[in-house]
């Protein structure tokens, strides 16, 4: 027996209608698992619970009313709230948001599947224009003059002056703490 047998087993089991071979696998299971016995106990409880509330009667004439009440409220359907001008189901904000969304949206993939995508508008316009002159100099009027000095001439490697170390200067006389 496995605890969602035994769960069901409970209530018939505190009323005395289990038979003799399920009662003895109720109690068995009820041996290995000690636990069990405070829920039989909460049942029990429960139990005796539902049978101390109070009955509650109803009026004789209730259902007499009640029907009454549903005649009458069947024919009287009304709409819950006030009743809203509606365009397509939309409220008119929503139908006018929903028309400029509408609207973006055909500009949009109007724009994007065009059958002029290939060549853009602008280029056409301009290929046709000859190029002036000032906007792309030509290189005959620059000046190339031949450097002055050749560097294979040079005695001196100017490499060389990166390595020499720059004499330090001597800051003690010039620091001053501030607590002096």
């Amino acid at each position: 027996m496995n605890r969602y047998q035994f769960e069901d087993l409970i209530s018939e089991y505190i009323e005395n209608q289990l038979s003799i071979k399920k009662r003895k696998e109720f109690e068995a299971y009820l041996e290995v698992n000690p636990d069990c016995k405070e829920q039989i106990e909460l049942v029990k409880e429960n139990m005796a619970q539902m049978r101390a509330i109070p009955k509650v009667f109803a009026a004789s004439d209730f259902n007499e009313k009640l029907l009454e009440k549903i005649r009458i409220g069947s024919g009287e359907l009304s709409p819950s709230g006030p009743f809203q001008y509606t365009i397509l189901g939309f409220k008119p904000m929503h139908a006018s948001l929903m028309t400029g969304l509408v609207i973006a949206f055909i500009f949009i993939s109007a724009q994007l599947f065009s059958p002029y995508q290939a060549v853009p508008i602008q280029s056409k316009l301009y290929t046709e224009d000859k190029i002036s002159p000032l906007s792309n100099p030509s290189l005959e009027n620059i000046n190339i003059t031949k450097p002055t000095l050749d560097l294979a001439e040079v005695e001196e490697d100017s490499t060389l002056n990166k390595n020499k170390k720059k004499s330090q200067k001597d800051f003690s006389k010039k620091i001053q703490f501030v607590n002096d």
